[in-house]
């Protein structure tokens, strides 16, 4: 097993009440979760794993604005949007 190192964060309070909750949900400790966020966080290559598509990865990271695009639809069913 690998040595495991401190790190200090500075976090808003109320952030970190929420972490705190969602820590509690998933049956983990915070330092637990914060250390699953950045392992996802820092997950960007294909490579590091490939089950999981560019749509995948970002799928619910960013809003798509201007609907009206005739392509939209399309993209839209294929990256299940």
């Amino acid at each position: 097993m690998r040595m495991k190192s401190r790190l200090s964060l500075t976090v808003d309070p109320r952030v970190i009440r929420q972490a705190k909750r969602v820590a509690k949900k998933r049956n983990m400790s915070l330092s637990g979760l914060v250390e699953s966020l950045l392992e996802e966080a820092s997950d960007s290559s294909p490579k590091a794993n490939p089950s999981r598509t560019f749509s995948q990865r970002w799928k619910g990271k960013l809003e798509v604005t201007a609907r009206d695009e005739a392509r939209f639809e399309g993209l839209a069913t294929k990256h299940g949007l």
